[in-house]
């Protein structure tokens, strides 16, 4: 098969393969599938969370595939009023993660089920729990994620027509699911074993990934009412994603070896 394909074409698959890791690693993709994970946990579905970042990479791929197949052979241009579909959304899904995290940070500590307003509304809508494909679908309903689904349809017709289209979405889903749930599955290692070490852990890690959303939310207003913000914001590119990983995995880890260095400072006085 690969041998069938055109240089062009191959190329092309690996600049798509790229930029879907490096959508993975967006700061709003990061704070969603941390906060989701977080919520799963909270909700006593230990093996489910470890899912949520795969899930949520599916549910978002599988649109823009869905997209690129309707943009296909079609010359439509993408309303601007998508893009403020888009940070409506995605404010919303992260006021609802900080606000049902917040709560949980607050309450006391027999309490595990977090619910603030905007987490119960969309709890309403999308039943028990959130499931992470459908937010995941409703994130992919913005300007830039539509863009890319258009480029898919139009740089695939200049290909073989339909298969390369949903050749190049598929590769670009691949690459996103790689980022998202290599994050979602890490951040769920790291929260569970910083609870199991100590109680009040689990009231720190739901502040902690509250506060992510909160700042992560905060940085899609000001990209889009702040022209200068929005420029350095793009030029940063995937280092913001990498680092608020990298800034989560330390903050746990420096957790966790506090919590063990207490715990057997304790073993030790008795």
């Amino acid at each position: 098969m690969i041998e069938s394909m055109s240089a062009p074409l191959l190329s092309s698959l690996a600049l798509v393969a790229m930029l879907g890791f490096r959508h993975g690693f967006d700061a709003d993709h990061i704070a969603v599938v941390d906060g989701m994970t977080r919520a799963r946990q909270l909700h006593k579905s230990y093996w489910t969370s470890r899912l949520v970042g795969a899930q949520f990479a599916l549910g978002h791929s599988a649109t823009i595939l869905i997209a690129s197949l309707l943009l296909h052979g079609q010359s439509a241009i993408l309303p601007e009023w998508l893009d403020g579909l888009g940070l409506v959304i995605s404010t919303c899904f992260l006021l609802a993660i900080a606000a049902s995290n917040f709560a949980h940070a607050w309450h006391p500590a027999g309490a595990h089920r977090p619910h603030g307003p905007l987490s119960a509304l969309l709890l309403r809508v999308t039943g028990g729990q959130m499931h992470p494909a459908l937010v995941g679908m409703a994130f992919a309903l913005s300007f830039d994620s539509l863009a890319q689904a258009a480029f898919f349809a139009s740089r695939g017709g200049q290909f073989s027509g339909i298969g390369a289209v949903m050749l190049l979405a598929a590769v670009f889903g691949t690459g996103m699911l790689v980022a998202d749930a290599t994050n979602g599955a890490l951040l769920s290692w790291f929260a569970s074993r910083s609870d199991r070490l100590a109680r009040h852990a689990s009231r720190f890690s739901s502040g902690f990934i509250a506060v992510i959303a909160l700042l992560t939310a905060g940085a899609g207003l000001m990209r889009q009412f702040q022209t200068g913000f929005a420029a350095s914001w793009e030029g940063l590119g995937i280092w913001v994603g990498v680092g608020l990983v990298a800034f989560t995995s330390v903050v746990y880890s420096v957790r966790i070896s506090l919590q063990k260095v207490r715990s057997h400072g304790a073993t030790a006085g008795h």
